[in-house]
């Protein structure tokens, strides 16, 4: 594909029927390492179950999707005759010999889907952009690791919560990855399932996609660090209906500093359709028609009154150039103007450079045919953004995303 702490629980082994225990009075802080491959995707790696080993937990790569509701692995039951599995070979999560597993009887919990049910058990279907699954919701233990950024001994950090046990996926798909790590508004999100143990925030920093080696690494983190709000500029999320996805008012966008023309109303939501969203789990940014062609209109200009920059067609991309005289420094900047924030996107977010072509280069920036304007994760990266979902608010500024703070 172009990919507070709290001590161990002394209850570890016990089979709970929520995601309480023992230690919600306390804040939590974890901080786990982000991998990224290319295309952007972003992979977070959890320890997922208890077992009789010397590491009490199996540790998996889930796929980060803030517009997801939904955490899911693949499981055993994949493997049935009429089911399917993704992944060559299949990275299966061997959830009969957990001992923390449990499914969830038919409409015996909040979260269930109301009278969905595959056996007796609560069950679910959900379609994605490229795919759907299918599988039963169960409890299970999910433990984190703490990191070093948090200048503390390293301790388990575990949450019992409701997620998916898979026994069907088609869609895009890795072989890094057993699932999805569901960050969306919906009450069965990670995030929602321990809001008030972590203040209802998250954070995450993305590094540089763009680079020669094929992975990477960044930083996401569950509960408040205590920030200082002064050091960060911010703007509101909104939520509207059932949509699992955070909406971001976007005002207008500049090249150079210089605004284009484009109306806000092209990126307002209007009745249930249209609006911006910050999305994860979309590689790049997408633009509506209106949007797109002029930022594309402008761009063509800039560049070829550069002269030696000749349009190209790679294929992936719209706008693409190469040029024998290529300087990083003559390359514009984009400016996105947020409600009460302007976020800077420097070159190295704006462009993706060609492998196979020396000084070849692209908008990454694709054109969309729905009414949504989606900011992706390429154009997140070098930058902290943190959700304060508790006051709606999403903060953000530029950070190196590959050291250690």
């Amino acid at each position: 594909m172009i990919e507070n702490l709290l001590r161990h629980s002394e209850n570890r082994n016990s089979k709970t029927s929520n995601s309480s225990n023992k230690y919600d009075h306390l804040d939590w802080l974890s901080q786990q390492q982000l991998r990224v491959g290319k295309p952007p995707v972003i992979y977070l790696k959890f320890g997922i179950g208890t077992f009789e080993t010397p590491i009490p937990y199996k540790s998996y790569y889930l796929r980060m999707d803030t517009g997801s509701e939904l955490t899911w692995v693949q499981c055993e039951d994949c493997q049935k005759p009429g089911n399917h599995c993704f992944g060559k070979p299949p990275i299966i999560y061997t959830n009969t010999k957990s001992s923390t597993y449990r499914p969830i009887p038919c409409n015996t919990h909040e979260l269930c889907f109301k009278d969905k049910c595959i056996n007796g058990f609560c069950s679910y279907n959900k379609y994605y952009g490229d795919g759907e699954t299918t599988g039963i919701l169960a409890f299970e233990a999910f433990t984190f690791r703490t990191g070093p950024r948090l200048n503390e001994v390293t301790q388990d950090i575990v949450f019992n919560q409701v997620f998916g046990c898979n026994t069907f996926y088609r869609g895009r798909s890795s072989n890094v990855e057993i699932g999805i790590l569901g960050l969306g508004w919906g009450p069965r999100s990670f995030i929602s399932q321990v809001k008030t143990q972590v203040q209802d925030t998250f954070s995450y920093c993305f590094p540089s996609f763009d680079k020669t080696s094929p992975v990477s690494e960044g930083y996401f983190e569950i509960g408040s660090d205590d920030v200082s709000e002064d050091d960060f500029s911010s703007t509101a999320l909104r939520r509207f209906g059932s949509f699992q996805h955070y909406y971001i008012n976007l005002e207008g966008i500049s090249v150079n500093r210089r605004r284009l023309n484009i109306l806000p109303s092209v990126f307002a939501r209007t009745g249930d359709e249209g609006g911006t969203l910050i999305d994860s789990g979309s590689s790049f940014t997408y633009l509506t028609p209106v949007a797109y062609r002029e930022l594309e209109r402008v761009l063509a200009a800039y560049f070829t009154s550069l002269k030696n920059y000749v349009p190209i067609k790679p294929g992936d991309f719209d706008l693409c150039y190469k040029s024998s005289t290529y300087a990083a420094e003559q390359l514009p900047s984009i400016t996105f103007h947020f409600s009460g924030a302007d976020l800077l996107l420097k070159p190295e977010n704006v462009f993706i450079w060609l492998n196979d072509s020396p000084n070849a280069f692209c908008l990454a920036m694709i054109m969309s045919y729905e009414q949504d304007t989606v900011f992706g994760a390429y154009q997140q990266s070098n930058f902290k953004f943190i959700y304060n979902r508790r006051k709606r608010l999403l903060l953000f500024k530029p950070d190196s995303c590959e050291e250690a703070a």
